[in-house]
């Protein structure tokens, strides 16, 4: 089983679609396979599981971006990896895949936490157009185009982290790596995530990728002069910690 972390990682606003990561808890493999197809020709990355239990590790892992779920699954149904996610705070949006049409059924996966329902058989295109609309609207770039935590500001639209009169420039992974510690703020995200999240799941990046952009940044934030710094957890791997004065 995973190591499970109450891990949120927005679409920020310089992240292009191409990164968004979809996970497909579909048991009926001939149809998440059709769906990872489609998807993939919209420059989504995706990643197929079968099995309720499963869907559920990875679910909870929160590196991705949109969940599809289906409710009838082996091992684990639907609503009790909505209800999972929920108890464990996981705000990555989720879209119902399920052959029940009863308006109960609906209910009871949006009251769940789900975002969105469709119905089996669907349109591919409808499917599309609902993760886009899903994504879209928990993308509020307003909310989103700045995160502040301790004297640290980081702004997406530009690149820029800031600290009183303090101020850098920084842009690719070092930009998505601060993102997602910053997000997460005191809590300790595992190097897997962070080289999944940013450099993929097929990608050949090894752990040694993720402590180089570390040192990257670290070394920024002494520029800065900001009293937050980045913690290694032993065995876990990294967090942002407040230095004592």
């Amino acid at each position: 089983m995973k190591e499970k972390f109450k891990t949120f990682i927005p679409m920020s606003a310089l992240r292009k679609e191409f990164n968004m990561k979809i996970l497909i808890i579909e048991d009926e493999y001939s149809l998440a396979d059709a769906i990872s197809e489609t998807l993939k020709k919209e420059n989504f990355m995706t990643n197929i599981i079968t099995d309720g239990e499963e869907g559920e590790d990875e679910a909870l892992t929160g590196v991705y971006d949109l969940i599809l779920l289906d409710i009838m699954l082996p091992n684990k149904d639907g609503f009790k990896i909505l209800e999972s996610l929920q108890r464990e705070k996981i705000e990555t949006p989720v879209i119902i895949l399920t052959a029940k049409s009863e308006i109960y059924d609906k209910l009871n996966g949006l009251e769940n936490g789900a975002d969105d329902y469709i119905t089996k058989p669907f349109h591919i295109k409808e499917l599309v157009a609902r993760i886009k609309v899903v994504l879209k609207r928990k993308a509020d770039v307003k909310d989103l185009s700045i995160i502040q935590y301790e004297d640290l500001s980081l702004n997406l639209r530009n690149g820029k982290i800031s600290c009183k009169n303090n101020e850098i420039t920084i842009n690719g992974k070092e930009l998505e790596l601060l993102e997602i510690l910053m997000i997460n703020k005191s809590q300790a995200v595992s190097r897997e995530t962070l080289a999944d999240k940013i450099w993929g799941f097929n990608s050949d990046a090894e752990y040694n990728n993720v402590e180089v952009y570390i040192s990257f940044l670290r070394k920024k934030l002494k520029l800065l002069k900001s009293k937050v710094e980045i913690k290694t957890v032993r065995g876990i791997g990294y967090s942002l910690e407040v230095q004592n004065d």
